[in-house]
């Protein structure tokens, strides 16, 4: 029921707002994500960035005003339900985090499947954006298949290894129960770990409990979900900063904008990739302090491991290229991605090369 009311009254609100006339218009908007804003700095980076910033380029630039809703946290649609939220218009523009559409949008799953990429959230979230700039299939799928709009692309830290028990040499994995968000499984296959699918909402007590004991996981997160008080060992294996974050708008409710007020959007969502990955960057290495401060055992695997790990991984990138283009939409997002990497100077611990 809330829902529902919800949706009618943000309709209801772009109809009497009266987006093709000429006066000064108020729309207000739903804006959510599955994630707490708090604890995500790429949800921070919506609250307190992306959604701010819109409202006053819009006033200033347009006279209109936008009215946020706010619906973060899965208030309104928890993981895995934003891309339907949006879709329907339950919301406005919501973050979609993609490893959590691992079919609808295994296209945008691009990055997890180039692991070991690099671990500077800033390279990873700019290499993407040429991506959605250089492979417009991806944005076409959202509109045609979805309804809704790419507004920004976003990224979350590099992913590393945090565990309840000290290991420097892969084979200590095995047997052992690792959590991951879904793509990154075969990544935990290929060593003989137990992966189980899980999300840092869930992820604390699953600690406590002995559902798993690791985590791959990304240093600002790992802080932010307070997971380093009940995981003392962090251990940098740089898979990668993966640029999972998907922010988009209902197509119905854009359609009903100004085109001065979507260019606007498009705008900021464009300087939110610099933004938030910078805001990661920071974050994460803050993060590393405090659970430093906090008495974790923080080291880096030797790049002979990584080496070997890599090695280990079938070859990810080709099998997924395939499996896409097999499901109909974009594979070669993949090689785009491989290919903005290596024009970055990243140097890829297994070249990965499409066939």
């Amino acid at each position: 029921m809330k829902h529902a009311v919800l949706k009618a009254i943000t309709a209801a609100t772009l109809v009497l707002a009266g987006a093709g006339t000429a006066t000064a218009d108020t729309f207000r908007l739903t804006i959510g994500s599955g994630h707490p804003a708090d604890a995500a700095i790429w949800i921070t980076t919506m609250r307190d960035f992306l959604a701010p910033e819109i409202a006053k380029r819009v006033e200033q630039k347009t006279g209109h005003k936008i009215e946020w809703v706010s619906a973060y946290g899965g208030s309104v649609c928890k993981l895995g339900e934003c891309l339907e939220a949006v879709e329907s218009g339950l919301v406005d523009i919501a973050d979609l985090h993609v490893p959590f559409e691992p079919t609808k949008l295994m296209a945008q799953n691009f990055a997890y499947f180039v692991p070991f990429g690099t671990p500077d959230p800033v390279v990873a979230a700019r290499a993407a954006r040429k991506v959605y700039d250089g492979v417009p299939e991806l944005k076409k799928m959202l509109e045609t298949k979805y309804n809704q709009v790419f507004l920004a692309i976003g990224t979350v830290g590099n992913y590393n290894m945090l565990t309840t028990f000290a290991w420097d040499k892969v084979e200590q994995l095995k047997g052992h129960k690792i959590a991951a968000a879904g793509p990154n499984i075969p990544w935990l296959q290929a060593v003989g770990s137990i992966p189980v699918q899980s999300n840092l909402n869930e992820a604390y007590t699953s600690f406590q409990t002995g559902v798993y004991d690791g985590w791959i996981m990304f240093p600002d997160a790992t802080v932010g979900f307070k997971l380093h008080e009940v995981a003392k060992n962090y251990t940098f294996t740089d898979f990668g900063a993966v640029p999972n974050v998907l922010i988009t708008i209902n197509k119905d409710t854009w359609k009903k904008l100004p085109k001065a007020v979507q260019d606007i959007m498009l705008e900021v969502g464009k300087e939110y990739t610099e933004v938030e990955s910078k805001a990661a960057l920071e974050k994460g290495q803050k993060s590393i302090e405090i659970m430093k401060a906090a008495g974790v055992n923080v080291r880096a695997l030797s790049d002979t491991e990584k080496v070997k790990w890599a090695n280990a991984l079938p070859d990810i990138p080709n099998q997924r290229t395939a499996e896409i283009n097999k499901a109909g939409q974009p594979g070669k997002a993949i090689g785009a991605y491989i290919k903005e990497l290596k024009a970055s100077g990243v140097k890829l611990p297994r070249d990965w090369k499409i066939k």
